[in-house]
Parts: structure tokens; sequence; C-alpha cells
């Protein structure tokens, strides 16, 4: 006969990160955090080693959908070359573009380097057949659209606009 101590119903989200804890656990290249809310959603923090970094970034979703509540893995290189790297890379990608306003760098409490791309406070607009618009035109901001085309924003590579009092 089981005798049951505790229970409870642990949340699918939950569960995962467990998952993902059971199957990492003994790797001390690799530590996986607990969820934790954002902003927008659910996280986890999983640090790597830069060489599992590079694995696990092209084989982990970056976020898992659980119905209404969505999950982000939020991945980390252990190695603070790797940070700077992906940094280095942004800035290159992003030399000459009149879009940009300016890309600042920082350093959490934990060491973590972190890019701030900043763009400037303006509407891009192409023709996108959008009933909702008069002129069928899909317009948005720039952070928006690189959020949405980067995959490196868990990498400490973060998209926002400047404000509008800012020159």
């Amino acid at each position: 006969m089981m005798n049951i101590t505790e229970t409870g119903l642990s949340a699918p989200w939950e569960t995962y990160v467990k998952k993902l804890k059971a199957l990492f656990g003994g790797d001390p290249d690799v530590t996986v955090g607990d969820v934790y809310k954002d902003a927008e959603c659910y996280a986890v923090d999983i640090v790597a080693t830069h060489a599992k970094y590079d694995v696990l970034a092209k084989v982990l979703p970056k976020s898992v959908n659980f119905g209404c509540v969505d999950l982000a893995l939020c991945l980390h290189s252990s190695d603070e070359d790797a940070d700077q790297l992906a940094i280095e890379e942004y800035k290159t990608l992003f030399a000459g573009n009149g879009l940009v306003k300016e890309i600042k760098e920082v350093e959490d409490e934990t060491g973590t380097k972190h890019a701030y791309i900043r763009f400037w406070p303006a509407v891009l607009q192409f023709p996108n057949d959008d009933t909702r618009d008069y002129r069928g035109l899909w317009s948005g901001l720039a952070q928006d659209i690189a959020r949405e085309v980067f995959c490196d924003e868990y990498r400490g590579i973060h998209f926002g606009t400047a404000g509008t009092d800012e020159n």
C-alpha cells in the first residue's frame, strides 16, 4: 500500500521544468532554475557552458505553450565571452542602420551581460493587405519586428524603443 504524505497538483509548466531538471540534474555544465513570473509569461533560466549552450540553443524551443500559459526558456551561457560575442554580433548587424538610435551594454547583478538595442521611435509601415487598415498597411515599431524575427532575446539581447523625448 502506498503512503502519500503530500498531495498536490503541479501546473504543466512546473512539470516541464521538473523534467528539465531531472534530465540535466547530474550535469555540472547545465543548471536549470525555478519557474518565475515574467512581465508577459512564466519563465525559467537555463545556464550552460558555451559548448552546451550552442547545442541547447538549437534543440530547445524558445518557449512552450500550455494552453493559456507560455513558458519562456531563457538560455544563458556561463561563459562571459559568449554573451559578449552575441552583443558584438548585433553591433555588427546593426552598424549603419538608421533605425537604431544606440546599443547600450549593462551587466546585471549575476554578472550576465545584456545589450539593449534601442530603435528610434518611428512607425514602420508596409503594404500587407490588412483589411483593418484603410490603405491595407501593416504598422508597427522596429522593436516589435526585431522581437519577432530574431531568436536571440534570451541571449541577453533586448530590443526596445527610445523615448520620444530623446534626441
